[in-house]
């Protein structure tokens, strides 16, 4: 029973957090679009590195699901990604820029969604899909990270 109302609570807290995501974002001051969308690209590679840590099997991911600290980093690293079109839309790039830097939102946002997935039924198999998932983002953020670069 202790253990159903901690799940619980622990769903709770990563459906907030999942909706939470993205809120508040601001415009960017004129010009500093680069060096934003420099950071906003930096942190979603960050945070598909962490969520790549899932194990590659059910068996991995069932377990991680039962480790709170595990779940607490995942738990951060797809709060970003969920919010990744309004990380996007917050760096005040350009609209050419700003369709790149968006590229990568659709398969991490769906990484997300799949991650709320397997955390709200214990699902090991989305928690794999996850991170299957948000890996596909992997060659939109590295064509991104090399336009703001310049």
């Amino acid at each position: 029973m202790a253990s159903q109302r901690h799940h619980a609570r622990a769903v709770g807290v990563v459906t907030a957090a999942l909706l939470a995501a993205g809120c508040g974002a601001q415009a960017a001051p004129r010009g500093a679009w680069r060096a934003n969308a420099q950071q906003v690209v930096a942190q979603l590679r960050s945070d598909v590195a962490a969520v790549e840590t899932v194990g590659p099997t059910r068996t991995a991911a069932s377990a991680q699901l039962a480790d709170l600290s595990d779940m607490f980093g995942l738990l951060l690293a797809y709060t970003d990604l969920s919010g990744c079109t309004a990380m996007v839309q917050s760096t005040g790039a350009p609209p050419r820029v700003a369709r790149v830097l968006a590229r990568p939102c659709a398969p991490l946002q769906r990484a997300a969604a799949l991650f709320a997935q397997a955390n709200t039924r214990h699902d090991a198999g989305a928690l794999v899909a996850a991170t299957h998932t948000a890996a596909q983002a992997q060659p939109a953020l590295v064509k991104a990270a090399l336009l703001v670069a310049k």
